[in-house]
C-alpha cells in the first residue's frame, strides 16, 4: 500500500521501537527498586515474555503506520488496549510455565498501571519533537495543473506537515481563464502563481525539490517535457494518476506489472495473503469452537422448540450472494410459519409469518447460529457484510451506488453496519445506502482487533435484545 510515503512508514517503526525501550526501561528500572534483579532471575524470563506479548499486541491491535496523526484520547485508548492484551498473554505465560508465583503480583500490577501513563506521554513529546523536525527541514514542492485534483494535492501538502514538504503553488497554463478562481475557499491565499514555463523559473529560483504533477493525460507533451526538466534539475518529479480524478477512493494499492505501475482504485487489507490467512484461521477456529461446545445444546433446545412452535423444518435453507456475487446455501434457524414468498418478501414489523419463538430467536440473534456451518465451509465469515436475499442483491443493485462492493470480501454472521443499528427492515432506499456505506468502510479498515470488538458489541446487543431483530 503506497498511501504513505517509506519515510512515514519508518516513523510508525520508530514509535513501536521508543515503545519497547520504554518498556524495558521502566521494568528494569521498576524491578530493580521494587524486587532486586540479583536475587530472582525469574525476572529476565519475564522481561523476555513482556516483550514478546507487546509485539503479539500490536499484532492484534494492529500497526498505525503514522501514529502522530492520532488524536491524544486515541493514543491513549490504544496504549490501553495494547497493555491489556500484554498483561492477558504475560498472565498466562506465567500461569502455564508455573513462574506465576515467583514474580511479585504487586510488582506486575504497578509495572502495566505505569505503561498507561509513560507511553502516552513518550508517544506525545515524540511527536513534537518530530513535528518541529519537519517543519524546519522540509522540501520546497510545487504543483501542475489547477483542477479539482492538482487542488486536492496542494490541500494535502499544505495541511500535512508531517510529509516533510512545503507546498508553494500551483502552476497551470489556463490560470487565467475567466470564471476560474484563484484564491483558496477557506485561507484566502493565491494558489495559482503562473504558467507551466513560468514554474521553471520559479522552481529554479526557490530551490524546489519536488513537483507533484496533476495535469490531465491530455497534456502528454507537456508533462514529458516537465519531467525532463525536473530530472535535469535534480527535483523528484511525482505523477498524480488521471483516475483519480474520477474515483473517490480512501485506499489505494500500487503494484508493477513488467515494469508497468497499475493503479488500484480500491484496496482492503484483505487484499493481503497474510490477513486473508489470519481471518480465515480465526474464522475457523471460533466457528469449529462453537459447533463443538455450544451449537450442539442450542440445536436440541431451539429445534424442539421450533417444532412445537409450527410445522416445518428445524432449519431454514436460502440462497443467498456471497463473496464475488456467488450464490450459496444459507443456514438458519426457522423462524416463521412456511411460506411461499419467503425468497422475495422481507421480514417486517409484527409480521404475521413470524412465530412466537421466532421472535425471540430473533431477539437474541440465536437465529443465525446454524451461520458458523457456512463459516466452517468457507461460504461465510464470522463478521463481514449480512449476505441479503438473491432478489434483494438483484434490486439494490441498481438503486444503490456501489452496493456491489460490499461483495468483495465474504459475507459474515455480523457485521459493523448490524452493531451500529443499520439492521432489519428497509423501507427506503437510503436505509440500505447507509447500510453499505458501513459495510465498506468495515471492509477498507478490516483488522482482527476490529473483528473482535464488532464480536463484543455483538454479544452485548444480543443480550440487551436489539429493536430493530424482527
Amino acid at each position: 500500500m503506497l498511501k504513505k510515503g517509506s519515510h512515514i512508514l519508518l516513523i510508525g517503526i520508530l514509535f513501536i521501537a521508543e515503545d519497547i525501550l520504554l518498556l524495558n526501561a521502566l521494568f528494569f528500572a521498576m524491578s530493580a527498586t521494587l524486587q532486586p534483579y540479583g536475587r530472582n532471575e525469574t525476572y529476565l524470563v519475564a522481561t523476555v515474555i513482556v516483550n514478546l506479548a507487546y509485539l503479539l499486541s500490536i499484532a492484534v491491535a494492529g500497526f498505525e503506520i503514522d501514529p502522530r496523526k492520532l488524536k491524544m484520547r486515541d493514543i491513549i485508548r490504544r496504549t490501553v488496549y495494547r497493555m491489556f492484551i500484554t498483561a492477558t498473554i504475560v498472565t498466562l505465560c506465567l500461569c502455564l510455565s508455573g513462574l506465576v508465583g515467583k514474580v511479585s503480583e504487586l510488582f506486575l500490577a504497578a509495572f502495566f498501571l505505569a505503561t498507561l501513563f509513560t507511553l502516552p506521554l513518550a508517544h506525545w513529546i515524540t511527536r513534537r519533537i518530530l513535528t518541529f523536525a519537519f517543519l524546519h527541514t522540509s522540501g520546497k514542492a510545487i504543483v501542475l495543473g489547477a483542477g479539482v485534483m492538482g487542488r486536492k494535492v496542494y490541500d494535502e501538502l499544505k495541511g500535512n506537515l508531517y510529509l516533510g514538504v512545503s507546498v508553494l503553488g500551483i502552476f497551470d497554463d489556463t490560470f487565467d481563464t475567466p470564471g476560474k478562481t484563484n484564491q483558496h475557499p477557506d485561507t484566502g491565499d493565491k494558489l495559482v502563481l503562473g504558467t507551466l514555463s513560468d514554474a521553471k523559473r520559479f522552481a529554479r529560483q526557490q530551490g524546489v525539490t519536488k513537483v507533484y504533477c496533476a495535469l490531465p493525460l491530455s497534456e502528454k507533451k507537456k508533462i514529458f517535457d516537465f519531467l525532463n526538466f525536473a530530472e535535469f534539475n535534480v527535483m523528484e518529479f511525482h505523477i498524480v494518476p488521471e483516475s483519480a480524478y474520477y474515483y473517490d477512493v480512501n485506499y489505494a494499492i500500487v503494484e508493477i506489472l513488467d515494469n508497468m505501475p497499475v493503479f488500484a482504485v480500491r484496496a482492503c487489507p484483505l487484499y493481503y495473503k497474510h490477513n486473508a490467512v489470519i481471518k480465515r484461521t480465526f474464522d475457523l477456529l471460533f466457528s469449529f469452537v462453537f459447533l463443538t461446545t455450544l451449537f450442539p445444546l442450542i440445536y436440541i433446545i431451539v429445534g424442539i422448540a421450533v417444532k412445537l412452535g409450527s410445522p416445518g423444518p428445524i432449519l431454514f435453507v436460502q440462497k443467498r450472494t456471497g463473496e464475488y456475487g456467488r450464490d450459496f446455501k444459507c443456514y438458519k434457524f426457522r423462524s416463521m410459519r412456511c411460506n411461499s414468498d419467503a425468497d422475495t418478501r422481507q421480514a417486517v414489523k409484527n409480521d404475521d409469518r413470524t412465530t412466537t419463538v421466532g421472535k425471540f430467536l430473533r431477539k437474541t440473534n440465536l437465529d443465525e447460529t446454524p451461520q458458523f456451518i457456512n463459516v466452517l465451509l468457507g461460504d461465510m465469515s464470522v463478521v463481514g457484510p449480512r449476505p441479503h436475499m438473491l432478489s434483494h442483491t438483484r434490486e439494490y443493485a441498481v438503486l444503490v451506488n456501489k452496493y456491489m462492493v460490499r461483495h468483495f470480501i465474504k459475507p459474515g454472521i455480523t457485521g459493523w453496519a448490524q452493531v451500529n443499528g443499520f439492521r432489519g427492515e428497509t423501507k427506503e432506499v437510503a436505509q440500505m445506502s447507509d447500510r453499505v456505506d458501513k459495510d465498506i468502510e468495515y471492509l477498507e479498515n478490516w483488522s482482527l482487533s476490529f473483528d473482535i470488538e464488532i464480536i463484543l458489541k455483538t454479544i452485548l446487543l444480543s443480550l440487551k435484545g436489539d429493536k430493530k431483530a424482527y
